[in-house]
């Protein structure tokens, strides 16, 4: 004859909790699955700058609007170019082509971890509005646009810590 323990009233949650536990990582899994599923969405297209049809000059104390064409125009040589994109020779020839170096701004050439940066940031103040221009390394892809200066003096372009611009 065979006895039966009677379970212990311990023992049945500890099973049920593990048995919820399985079930619950399983549908974790078999969900995570799902999110993997299909195409990948795909990265917004943004229509490269190009020059203008015709060269244009810097506008002395003209609006960022009015010296946005000249702004693109700059950074689309400095793209073309062969200088590494980093800061300083970004810097360079913005003030080459007459723009302030003391409005200006600029992100940082390495990230915290010491990796050349993605993308590097410059900015020139203009009033209460700023030129800004992204420059991406691996493929010296550029974006620039206007917007409005930031903070409670409307001087900031460029949030957070950039690199001084002390040379």
């Amino acid at each position: 004859m065979t006895t039966h323990r009677p379970l212990s009233p311990f023992r049945a949650p500890a099973r049920t909790g593990a048995v919820l536990a399985a079930v619950a990582l399983a549908a974790v899994l078999l969900s995570g699955c799902t999110l993997l599923e299909g195409p990948a969405p795909d990265a917004p297209v943004r229509p490269a700058p190009t020059a203008p049809a015709e060269p244009v000059a810097l506008v002395p104390g003209g609006s960022a609007e009015d010296n946005l064409p000249y702004f693109q125009q700059t950074l689309l040589a400095f793209v073309g170019g062969a200088a590494p994109i980093e800061g300083q020779p970004v810097v360079d020839a913005l003030v080459a082509a007459g723009f302030d170096r003391a409005a200006m701004q600029v992100s940082f050439d390495r990230t915290r971890t010491d990796l050349v940066a993605d993308n590097i940031f410059v900015s020139v103040r203009v009033g209460e509005s700023c030129l800004l221009g992204q420059l991406v390394t691996g493929d010296r892809g550029l974006v620039a646009e206007v917007a409005p200066a930031l903070g409670p003096e409307k001087s900031i372009c460029i949030i957070g810590q950039t690199r001084p611009i002390d040379w």
